[in-house]
């Protein structure tokens, strides 16, 4: 086993300098902290460009985490297995993922052309939002939800930012995904989707009364700080565009909105629930349905 020794090392500096994420964006490869999400990136079908852990001067391995031992197998099978001193390693790593590994990935497509053909069911759509951590929130909601897609729409982050994946628990990895400009995503949805509802403090109508049921829908929710202001109040065709439903959560208290990422769970499981309610499929801790919303 190669082990990386000095900081000054090639590909050491190279990924102290990726954790820079306009360098990394624009070196098309993703880093990944930790044995759980690497896992999930390798089984999402990512080439793997290099994985890293740290060993002790002797080259023992430090620690053993779940994952790590499956993760550690599949990076030597590739021939891509290193071990980093300690010392080193520190300055490679991201957050709790000391001790741990860090992976090199090359990043998949973002583009809304590069999406597989969706299963019917619920497209969260994300307007703007900012904060990585509320994307990984969002994604890991999407993920246990049986989301059908995640889209970003004019995100400055993406989804393969540091916090996001780990917020996420590596769900950024299983949940279909792409990114776009405000029209790009509405000529997405004109021709994939058959209803868009667009979560609004001042919506006319509650989430709870709009209808999950149909193949294909979609819901927008807006940044964290001004919400979606003008944006999205019709979609379509420019030439025939259509209202989009204006929805809103209930709200007893006196504050007016919840977290973007607490909002979108909330969407997701009331997709959940009428899906469900008319499938009569359980969707509960003892019969779970795989089936995507």
């Amino acid at each position: 086993m190669e082990i990386l020794r000095s900081p000054q090392n090639a590909a050491v500096r190279r990924l102290i300098g990726l954790r820079n994420h306009r360098r990394r964006r624009a070196a098309g490869v993703v880093l990944v902290d930790g044995a759980r999400e690497t896992l999930r990136a390798m089984e999402s079908g990512l080439n793997l460009r290099g994985f890293y852990e740290p060993v002790d001067d002797s080259g023992e391995f430090s620690v053993e985490v779940d994952g790590l031992t499956d993760a550690r197998r599949r990076a030597i099978e590739l021939g891509k297995h290193r071990g980093v001193i300690r010392e080193v390693f520190a300055k490679m790593c991201y957050g709790e993922a000391m001790q741990r590994c860090v992976a090199e990935f090359d990043a998949p497509g973002d583009r809304l052309a590069d999406l597989p053909p969706l299963q019917p069911g619920l497209i969260l759509v994300l307007d703007r939002v900012e904060k990585p951590g509320n994307l990984g929130a969002v994604f890991r909601s999407a993920d246990a939800a049986g989301v059908a897609a995640v889209l970003l729409c004019d995100c400055p982050s993406d989804r393969f930012n540091s916090n996001a994946i780990r917020g996420s628990l590596g769900a950024v990895f299983s949940v279909p995904s792409a990114s776009g400009t405000q029209v790009e995503v509405n000529e997405y949805l004109t021709q994939h989707v058959s209803r868009v509802a667009a979560m609004r403090v001042e919506g006319a109508g509650s989430l709870f009364e709009f209808d999950f049921r149909c193949d294909q829908v979609a819901v927008i929710l807006g940044s964290e700080a001004d919400g979606l202001g003008e944006r999205w109040m019709t979609w379509g065709p420019p030439n025939e565009p259509r209202l989009v439903d204006a929805v809103k959560l209930p709200m007893a208290g006196q504050v007016d909105s919840l977290n973007v990422s607490v909002s979108a769970a909330i969407v997701a499981y009331e997709a959940v629930r009428q899906r469900s309610l008319n499938s009569r499929q359980s969707f509960g801790s003892d019969h779970l349905t795989r089936d995507r919303l």
